[in-house]
Parts: C-alpha cells; sequence; structure tokens
C-alpha cells in the first residue's frame, strides 16, 4: 500500500459544485466514482482520500491535488483513473509519504480572467493592499478563520485577456471571487480604495459583492514534493483543451463579459 498525490484538471461549469452532493455530479463525486470504478480505492475513509481544494461551484482546476492510498503503481493509477473518469482528468501524480496531507500545501494559486477592456495597472494598484497578512472578514463567508496572508496579488495581459492572479499557502470560502469585485470597484473609481482600506482594518464588515465564478480557475497547488506530469499525449491534449478554453476560447470570453455586465447591474455596490 502506497500513498499517492495526484494532479487533476477540471472544466468547473460542467459540475455542480464540488462536495458530493446526492443525484447531483459533483467534482468529488466523479473522482470517487472514478476511483472505484478503476479499482484504485474501494473506501475513501480507509484510503484517507483528500482534496487539496473544494471549489465552488462553476470554477474550474487545472491543478487541484488529490491524495489516498492505493496498491496500484504510479503509471497504472493514471491510465485507470483516466480510462473511467468523466470530466476529470489526472496528468501529474507522485509517491509521498504516508504522512502526506493534501490540504497542507505550500502555495494555491488562482487565477481569474476578464474581457481585455480592463486596466491591468489601474488593478494590480487596486489589488495591492490585500498583500501580506490581514483580517479578511469582509471578504469571506468564513466566520472563524478570517486571517490570511496573501503573498501574490496582481493584475496583467495575457491572451488576449486581462487576468488577476492570487498566491497563497491557502485561502477562505469566496475570498479570491470578493477580492476581484472589491478591485474592480476601485479600479472604476479609485476613492473607493478608502473603503477597502477601512475593510482591512477588521473593525467591521463591508460588503464589495462577489464576482462570477465561471472566470475563477485553480492554476496549481505546489508542496515539496513534486508531482510529475504523465507521458500520456490523450491527457495531455484534453488539458491543454481545457487550458485554451479557459483562456483563449472566444465563446468563454463573451460569457465572462456576459456574466460580469450582468452581475454588475444588479449590484448595488457598482
Amino acid at each position: 500500500m502506497a500513498r499517492i498525490a495526484m494532479k487533476i484538471a477540471y472544466d468547473g461549469v460542467a459540475f455542480h459544485g464540488h462536495t458530493r452532493q446526492p443525484g447531483l455530479a459533483t467534482v468529488e463525486g466523479e473522482i470517487l466514482s472514478a476511483l472505484d470504478r478503476a479499482g484504485i480505492v474501494r473506501d475513501p475513509r480507509a484510503s484517507r482520500f483528500q482534496s487539496a481544494s473544494r471549489t465552488d461551484r462553476g470554477v474550474s482546476a487545472l491543478g487541484n491535488v488529490i491524495a489516498f492510498n492505493t496498491t496500484l503503481s504510479t503509471t497504472a493509477t493514471v491510465r485507470a483513473f483516466n480510462g473511467k473518469a468523466r470530466g476529470v482528468w489526472a496528468w501529474a501524480i507522485a509517491r509521498v509519504p504516508e504522512t502526506f496531507n493534501a490540504r497542507s500545501a505550500r502555495e494555491r494559486w488562482y487565477r481569474y480572467s476578464l474581457p481585455a477592456r480592463h486596466d491591468p495597472d489601474r488593478l494590480t494598484s487596486a489589488l495591492a493592499p490585500f498583500i501580506g497578512t490581514h483580517d479578511f472578514r469582509s471578504f469571506t463567508r468564513d466566520r472563524t478563520r478570517t486571517v490570511v496572508r496573501i503573498d501574490v496579488a496582481r493584475a496583467s495581459r495575457e491572451q488576449g485577456m486581462v487576468v488577476l492572479d492570487f498566491h497563497a499557502p491557502s485561502f477562505r470560502w469566496n475570498l479570491v471571487r470578493r477580492l476581484v469585485a472589491a478591485a474592480l470597484i476601485v479600479e472604476e473609481d479609485p476613492r473607493k480604495g478608502a473603503d477597502v482600506a477601512r475593510a482591512l482594518q477588521g473593525s467591521a464588515r463591508e460588503d464589495f459583492g462577489l464576482s462570477p465564478p465561471e472566470p475563477l480557475t485553480l492554476m496549481d497547488v505546489v508542496y515539496e514534493v513534486e508531482l510529475v506530469p504523465v507521458e500520456d499525449p490523450t491527457t495531455r491534449d484534453r488539458v491543454l483543451r481545457l487550458l485554451e478554453d479557459r483562456t483563449r476560447s472566444a465563446r468563454f470570453v463573451r460569457a465572462v463579459a456576459q456574466k460580469f455586465d450582468r452581475a454588475t447591474d444588479e449590484s448595488p455596490n457598482v
């Protein structure tokens, strides 16, 4: 029996969230079903199955990580999983110590994609106050664990879009989407930066809204142990197609713009 960490990708739009729900297609439900059908994991509890991040409904992943105990080799595990999973692809794997905990990552990287009309310089300035350790009680639905350290929060142009990148050891529920919503408000009206500064003092809750989930992607989860990409052209092509759909597809860009504009029209904060 060995402990395995496996990097996975999926399109969040195809699922009703991450956590298992009776009668609904979820990311975790499909993963566990595929592991069972492939003979990799029969009992999630006995195998100490873990997910690095539970992404919100509509949020995609290119580098989420799962961990479990199995008797199969790393190569056999990837092949068996990809042969059974629907809408989820394993593309990197490693044998890890028995004490490995998928939730104890060194870094998580999220990326939020926006239409090209946005100004990356103004957005980077709007994001700057979030860097460091702060009480983010105004930016998360979590009511108990609100202090978070964010190492990177910046905007740039890439593949004809504006992308906002966030790096931190961990994130709280809805944190990235609320930070994006606040940054977009400040991009439009820099005077609103004073409201953000006040919210970061943690004395009272401020509501800056919640940006749509579809443009958000969990790009990677990093550990001291390096997960090795698999040599599987079919899996590589699937992941590359998902990446292209997240960053380059005109259809996706239009969907992002429509959802953001709709959210802006409906929000009293913008």
